[in-house]
């Protein structure tokens, strides 16, 4: 289970004045330096972040459509959260609490972009963000040469490779070829023409990589090379 932290967001600032006195929260605009160093006095922030599981993006908050995930806002220090309230909104409320479950291909509508942060005072802060769902791509088996295919030539003929991935967002993908101990990144493309290959076993793959920074990986594919001209030697 991976965790993308999106916002840690100032929301309060808890001053305890004297023993006789509850601990007040107010919105913290701008934080003041105390007279006195004392621990009393602490800045809270709540940090919004998605939790997947086997997904990991740890530079926004994004999710995979294909899967459950869950909304979390989590304060510190923690021990302030059970004095506080959590309302999840994307246009009016969508759910109350510090979680919020977000289901398998869920609609636009559905999924909140604010939480608002309630003391019971009646103070609030609100913290603005945004949810990015993505599909990543997913290589077909077309793909050539295929697992085990033995190829005539010379060290000067090109020999063809090619592989296909499909993604349901994005129409031009970025692709990586790892040939043998070399990398070629290729872009767009889906198919290049290589030569220089040796006689014997050579192995190669395709990463590939959507808009949004999600991947795919072409299993390695092991090949032969037989060189004709040592064949009639």
């Amino acid at each position: 289970m991976d965790f993308g932290i999106r916002h840690r967001v100032p929301v309060f600032k808890q001053v305890r004045l004297l023993s006789a006195v509850t601990a007040a929260f107010l919105l913290c605009a701008c934080l003041d330096i105390p007279d006195s160093p004392e621990p009393k006095n602490s800045a809270s922030y709540v940090t919004v972040y998605a939790i997947q599981e086997d997904k990991a993006d740890s530079a926004s908050l994004k999710i995979h459509p294909e899967s459950p995930a869950t909304l979390k806002a989590e304060v510190y220090p923690k021990d302030l959260e059970p004095e506080l309230k959590f309302a999840w909104y994307r246009d009016s409320l969508l759910g109350n609490g510090t979680n919020f479950s977000i289901p398998a291909y869920a609609e636009e509508e559905s999924i909140p972009n604010k939480l608002v942060v309630k003391d019971g005072e009646g103070n609030t802060a609100t913290v603005n963000f945004e949810i990015t769902v993505n599909s990543p791509p997913t290589f077909t088996e077309d793909f050539s040469p295929a697992q085990g295919d033995t190829l005539y030539g010379t060290p000067r003929t090109s020999f063809a490779f090619s592989w296909k991935a499909f993604d349901s967002e994005d129409r031009s993908l970025d692709y990586v070829l790892e040939l043998d101990t070399a990398h070629y990144y290729v872009g767009a493309l889906e198919k290049i023409q290589q030569s220089g290959l040796q006689s014997g076993t050579h192995v190669f793959r395709v990463i590939v990589k959507d808009s949004e920074g999600d991947t795919d990986t072409l299993p390695l594919v092991k090949f032969y090379v037989v060189d004709t001209l040592e064949a009639k030697k």
